[in-house]
């Protein structure tokens, strides 16, 4: 069921079923790999409009590519792998141990960033960009993840992850 945080910022270009699946596979991950974390554990999940583009870098998976899923660098030239995808809202939700309920940011908490891709009812596949900082619970490092959505047979699946 996708939080009611998120369901409210969404607009009629936003797969709902996108953002569910994608949501509850991420949160899921998220849970398993903080569960034994002595810091509080947050994820901000937001939608990006503003991706590399297929002609660009492009990432493999699942037999075919997907759009790369970085974002626009204001201090270089542009796009770059490097930046973090810009959001252009975000909902903040903390792990109670039971469940994600809204709540902002500790001092000393991990925080998992996921950007979702904007308009994505145009589209039959979407890649998710992920960033534990200031880092992942169960490394000391900051740590990506892309996790790949098709749309197969009118659903969306995780078809495909990949850790940078």
């Amino acid at each position: 069921m996708l939080h009611p945080a998120i369901a409210a910022q969404l607009t009629d270009e936003d797969d709902p079923a996108l953002w569910d699946v994608a949501t509850n596979s991420i949160l899921a991950d998220a849970e398993l790999r903080g569960r034994d974390a002595k810091d509080d554990v947050f994820v901000q999940i937001g939608s990006c409009r503003h991706w590399i583009r297929p002609h660009g870098s492009r990432w493999t998976a699942d037999g075919d590519f997907f759009a790369a899923p970085f974002g626009y660098d204001k201090t270089t030239s542009g796009y770059s792998l490097r930046a973090l995808p810009d959001l252009d809202w975000s909902v903040f939700l903390k792990w109670t141990g039971s469940g994600w309920e809204p709540g902002r940011t500790g001092v000393r908490c991990l925080l998992r960033r996921i950007a979702v891709p904007a308009r994505t009812t145009r589209h039959l596949q979407a890649a998710v960009h992920t960033v534990w900082t200031p880092r992942s619970p169960s490394s000391k490092e900051k740590v990506v993840q892309l996790f790949g959505f098709r749309k197969k047979e009118g659903n969306w699946q995780l078809t495909a992850t990949q850790i940078l």
